[in-house]
């Protein structure tokens, strides 16, 4: 569910939706953009070069939240911000995985889902097929974890 749809919900099953006021979209904001910047302070930590793609409207151009660059490897990251679990449509992984085919000049490309989860830390999924995905608590690589794959 996107924040339009929260904001301005659509009636599914005769459930009443669940509206955001403007102060929750923006804290919903500030949260999944201060996840991205500290995910790129984490990469160039271990020596990637890392930038934040700020887009702020969805956009058919296939951009991914961050992109690094460290040698012969990129990684592009989708990034959520969550509770409990962190839910990514197809269409954000086709974005991801179309971005990575753009940059033909590094032979390693490795797309990688990035959860943050509220009081428990990061969650990372690397993907290569197309497919909606789910991250929970507990679930995926460390960055630890991470970081030793990005090596090999």
């Amino acid at each position: 569910m996107s924040l339009r749809d929260l904001v301005k919900p659509k009636i599914r099953y005769n459930k009443p939706a669940r509206t955001l006021s403007a102060k929750q979209v923006r804290a919903m904001k500030k949260r999944g953009y201060d996840a991205e910047r500290e995910l790129v302070g984490m990469m160039r930590s271990i020596g990637f070069d890392a930038l934040r793609v700020p887009v702020s409207a969805p956009s058919n151009e296939p951009l991914p939240d961050i992109f690094a660059i460290k040698e012969n490897t990129i990684v592009a990251f989708e990034i959520k911000c969550q509770i409990k679990y962190a839910y990514y449509k197809s269409d954000q992984i086709s974005k991801l995985l179309n971005f990575l085919l753009i940059h033909k000049i590094y032979p390693k490309k490795y797309a990688v889902l990035a959860a943050k989860f509220k009081y428990k830390g990061w969650s990372f999924t690397v993907v290569d097929k197309l497919n909606a995905y789910t991250l929970k608590i507990g679930e995926g690589l460390t960055f630890k974890e991470l970081q030793n794959f990005l090596k090999s």
